[in-house]
């Protein structure tokens, strides 16, 4: 009887092929092709630094420019505005993030 030999996947985890970062990558990618190819998208780093200084960072200094008679104690503040432009603001940077990767 003639005994048989499994192939091993060269990028599975523990194999002879197996590289830093080759799990969530195709298997013959190597660690430096990735690291070389993968791009840092310098636009979106900016977008969400501007995002976070200016609607987290100048939420309470909006807050103390603003004259409170603006906002009465049954509305919003304008730090509630800005929180509200945070988080419909970010899941569109996060989607563009996304179409970067297709």
């Amino acid at each position: 009887m003639e005994a048989t030999r499994r192939r091993q996947n060269p990028g599975a985890a523990g194999g002879p092929g197996a590289q830093l970062g080759a799990s969530f990558l195709h298997g013959s990618v190597s660690a430096d092709e990735a690291a070389r190819t993968a791009p840092f998208h310098l636009d979106l780093w900016f977008y969400f630094t501007l995002q976070n200084w200016v609607l987290d960072f100048g939420r309470p200094i909006a807050m103390l420019v603003f004259p409170l008679e603006w906002f009465p104690l049954n509305k919003p503040s304008v730090g509630d505005y800005f929180h509200m432009a945070y988080n419909v603001i970010t899941p569109f940077l996060l989607l563009k993030r996304l179409l970067y990767c297709l």
